[in-house]
């Protein structure tokens, strides 16, 4: 029985699979024309850009074994087929979990003593490279950095991030910062209709340019609600007492990564409502920016690892402005 092979991934096709960055893509692609590709790249830019699939297509991109053009893999080499599957040994992506972190940087470091395994360069993803601004990623992060600055030869790294203003200075300056930008609505609906998912005006404009926040929205529904009315009841909560914003508090940030998404959608309904009162009184509009800067605040401290719970209750406690003799 024939069965239908799944669509193949973006990055197959090299560069040229890459949508909504085309400035990142003529800075690549000059970097290859010129043989001078840096030899550690940051990209930073939101969640869900391309940010994983351009690194990947980046090692397609020099290590194709037909490239159709200069930037371009065939998708249908041997490197190819490693790359689709994850199995390429020259393609490395370090384990960035915190717990054991400079055990693997210093693991990788051996293995970068003896040269590639099969391809012309190898490339090493550190993704998210977020993790090295952790207080325990300390020590990781400095043995990293004699290895940033005098990387193997034909080796490359690529470290991903949304956040590189909280990366170690010595690391941001080892490296060529490439941002990458939120993609526009009609290509992220685009891409969602050609994924063969309907209907997905609402997962696009809840995911703010990123494409892999909408896939997820589109796959994940249920978690989608959820997520949803918890962001209604911590603005609700901002009203009520202490121990009430206490225990919402302790219930949504059991996870961070859901607590990011929860006050991912409580920033866009105040967004939604600054576009609403464009035309509005001016104080309403300051009230509702105010009230934008401190979701921004909370979802900061959470990625530079404040106890998601604590960065919670305090951006419930100043949504509402200060009443006259309450301390704010």
């Amino acid at each position: 029985m024939n069965e239908e092979s799944p669509s193949p991934r973006p990055e197959a096709r090299g560069l040229a699979g890459l949508i909504g960055q085309e400035q990142v893509v003529r800075t690549l692609r000059g970097a290859l024309a010129s043989g001078r590709l840096h030899h550690a790249y940051l990209f930073d830019g939101p969640e869900g850009v391309g940010k994983a699939t351009c690194a990947r297509a980046l090692f397609l991109a020099h290590n194709c074994l037909a490239p159709p053009a200069l930037g371009e893999a065939c998708g249908a080499c041997e490197t190819c087929h490693k790359v689709r599957v994850g199995t390429h040994p020259d393609l490395v992506l370090l384990d960035m979990t915190l717990q054991g972190l400079a055990d693997e940087v210093e693991r990788l470091i051996r293995r970068l003593a003896h040269p590639p395994h099969e391809a012309r360069v190898r490339m090493v993803l550190l993704d998210p490279a977020d993790n090295l601004a952790a207080p325990t990623a300390a020590t990781a992060a400095n043995r990293l950095l004699k290895t940033l600055e005098e990387p193997p030869a034909r080796t490359h790294f690529v470290l991903i991030t949304c956040a590189a203003q909280g990366l170690l200075p010595t690391i941001r300056s080892r490296t060529q910062r490439l941002r990458f930008v939120p993609l526009p609505d009609d290509l992220i609906a685009a891409e969602l209709l050609a994924r063969g998912h309907r209907e997905p005006e609402m997962a696009v404009r809840l995911a703010q340019g990123s494409l892999g926040r909408a896939l997820r929205y589109m796959e994940e529904r249920a978690a989608l609600d959820a997520r949803q009315e918890a962001a209604g009841a911590l603005r609700a909560a901002a009203r009520s007492g202490a121990q009430r914003m206490a225990e919402l508090a302790a219930e949504v940030g059991r996870d961070r990564d859901e607590a990011q998404e929860t006050l991912g959608l409580l920033w866009l309904a105040l967004h939604n409502e600054l576009r609403a009162a464009v035309d509005g009184p001016a104080g309403i509009q300051r009230e509702l920016l105010r009230q934008l800067r401190v979701v921004d605040e909370a979802r900061m401290a959470i990625r530079r690892y404040t106890s998601a719970p604590l960065a919670l209750e305090w951006m419930m406690r100043h949504l509402t402005p200060p009443t006259p003799g309450r301390p704010s």
